[in-house]
């Protein structure tokens, strides 16, 4: 499983809502994994975005 860090520090970005997504929420469930993912924080957007069949990210405590 992919951790959280692993994929590099946090960088304050705007991102696009994915459609699902409600208009008041800075989160979504991944459709792929169902996953939560924080839509402010670029690592995890990516992740669920980019990567075509993949797991829930470990995320770190």
């Amino acid at each position: 499983m992919t951790k959280l860090s692993e994929l590099g520090p946090q960088h304050a970005v705007t991102v696009h809502i994915p459609p699902d997504a409600r208009n008041d929420s800075d989160f979504y469930r991944c459709e792929t994994c169902g996953q939560i993912v924080d839509l402010k924080d670029m690592r995890q957007v990516m992740w669920h975005q980019l990567q075509g069949d993949h797991e829930p990210l470990e995320l770190d405590s």
